[in-house]
């Protein structure tokens, strides 16, 4: 037989709570307000619920300023490579910025370096040595291989291909 239906009582979640309260008051008088209430919250969740309210850390960090540029390498970097460390420096100015045209070139040279060094291809771990050059083919492979894998391991590697091509031709 189920059980009869009891009326639910409406909870708030903690961080509501905390979002309820005007910021004015402090982190413990929320956290006493809250004990009255029946809910059970410390200080330190207080201040993470308004500081995510208020944007959070990382919001702080990437709003721009006023004049809508972030920094000046990121303004230096947002313009064609193309076009000229004076009319850079001129544009920055516009903006309220103070550029030099060596900031610019220092800049940009930073940013070459940077894709530059992107674009090569680093190996991990340690190179496979490689076949005496001038050895005809096959031969110089198969003892490069060995050379690498251990004789014992490439003569079973070998018997084991044998016993397949055998098995293979009916023999």
């Amino acid at each position: 037989m189920p059980r009869p239906k009891t009326s639910k009582k409406t909870t708030v979640s903690k961080s509501d709570f905390i979002r309820s309260q005007p910021a004015t008051l402090s982190a413990a008088e929320v956290v006493a307000k809250a004990k009255a209430e029946g809910i059970t919250l410390d200080r330190v969740l207080v201040y993470k619920v308004r500081i995510r309210a208020k944007g959070g850390a990382a919001a702080k960090k990437t709003s721009l300023p006023k004049n809508g540029v972030a920094s000046k390498a990121a303004f230096v970097r947002g313009l064609p490579a193309s076009t000229p460390a004076k009319e850079v420096v001129a544009k920055a100015k516009a903006l309220g910025l103070t550029l030099s045209v060596n900031y610019v070139y220092n800049i940009r040279g930073a940013a070459k370096t940077a894709a530059k060094n992107r674009r090569v291809a680093v190996r991990a771990g340690a190179g496979v040595p490689r076949p005496i050059a001038g050895a005809p083919g096959a031969e110089s492979l198969l003892k490069a291989v060995a050379a690498e894998v251990g004789l014992a391991k490439a003569i079973e590697i070998l018997a084991g291909e044998r016993a397949r091509v055998r098995a293979v031709l009916g023999r």
